[in-house]
């Protein structure tokens, strides 16, 4: 089951380990390109602590797209090193900075004229919440539960005819115009970054993927290979469906596992709580009840013993 971004609302989230969170990166040439114009990135801050992950989707000239992608990561890799503002500004920056670095090689290199990229990201803190960011067609989706959501939505022209009703996702799959997107990273001067603030949760298995991927796989063959497996197994048995349904496109995956909840966490004594005894430890420091009962039964018996025959007769 899939359904379309929603807004979030709650707090249903916990803090959890950075540490402990499982992730893996694939990527494929595909069936039919020649060059790989995908390009990835992940990158660990404990100290911070922050986790970006980060899928570029290349486009222009015989190498133009894959010059663009690797540049776009480089660059949102340096500006995660080095920028510790706020969540949305650091990848607001990240973004921009790929942004000018691409447009500026495009325009002073002749064979690389006109090339961009798509981007999106995905920055965890160890928070219950996280941060989406995307330009283009390459998207984030989040499982819970079973249930696939589309965290980002396509700046592309059948996006858009989805969005106004006028197309249903699979029909966009298919429509000859699936590849014209309306926004990327280097084309312009400026990059208008789409940002989204999402709920994380123990458990939640997130996605982050080029259209080689969702545009040869329907949401739903997508939510039933996600929903087993590691997060291993999961990247690679998405990209081989994807080449057995065409490969058409270069295809890159990257997956996301947010540590379930601690089981032993509820059984701990908060911070700076005064632990309780153990179980029998007061009875053990006062006697043991059975003791007491004993002694009060054989002090009745003696009592019995000495004053039973002075008491009034039936």
């Amino acid at each position: 089951m899939s359904q379309r971004r929603s807004d979030e609302s709650g707090s249903g989230g916990r803090q959890f380990d950075l540490g402990a969170v499982r992730a893996i990166g694939e990527t494929h040439v595909g069936r039919v390109r020649s060059v790989n114009q995908d390009a990835q990135g992940n990158w660990l801050d404990s100290k911070s602590p922050a986790h970006l992950f980060f899928i570029a989707d290349g486009m222009g000239g015989h190498r133009g797209g894959e010059v663009a992608s690797q540049l776009a990561v480089e660059q949102v890799g340096s500006v995660f090193a080095g920028d510790r503002t706020d969540p949305e500004s650091l990848l607001r920056n990240a973004f921009e900075r790929a942004n000018t670095e691409i447009y500026e090689r495009a325009n002073g290199d002749f064979e690389l004229a006109g090339m961009g990229t798509t981007g999106v990201a995905l920055l965890l803190t160890g928070a219950p919440r996280a941060w989406v960011a995307h330009v283009g067609d390459s998207r984030a989706y989040r499982l819970r539960d079973g249930t696939l959501e589309i965290l980002t939505g396509d700046h592309s022209v059948v996006g858009e005819l989805v969005r106004r009703g006028q197309l249903t996702e699979e029909q966009a799959r298919v429509h000859p115009q699936s590849n014209e997107i309306l926004r990327a990273i280097g084309t312009q001067p400026h990059v208008e970054v789409e940002l989204r603030e999402i709920e994380v949760r123990p458990g939640d298995r997130f996605m982050l993927c080029s259209d080689g991927l969702n545009g040869m796989l329907p949401d739903p063959e997508i939510a039933s290979v996600l929903s087993g497996t590691t997060a291993v197994e999961t990247a690679r048995q998405l990209i081989e469906r994807a080449n057995q349904a065409g490969g058409t496109d270069n295809i890159t995956v990257q997956v996301v596992d947010i540590p379930g909840a601690d089981r032993t966490a509820s059984a701990s004594a908060p911070p700076g709580a005064r632990p309780g005894p153990t179980p029998g430890a007061e009875a053990a420091a006062s006697g043991s009840p059975i003791r007491w009962v004993v002694a009060l039964i054989l002090v009745a018996a003696l009592l019995v013993l000495l004053f039973g025959g002075s008491g009034p007769g039936r």
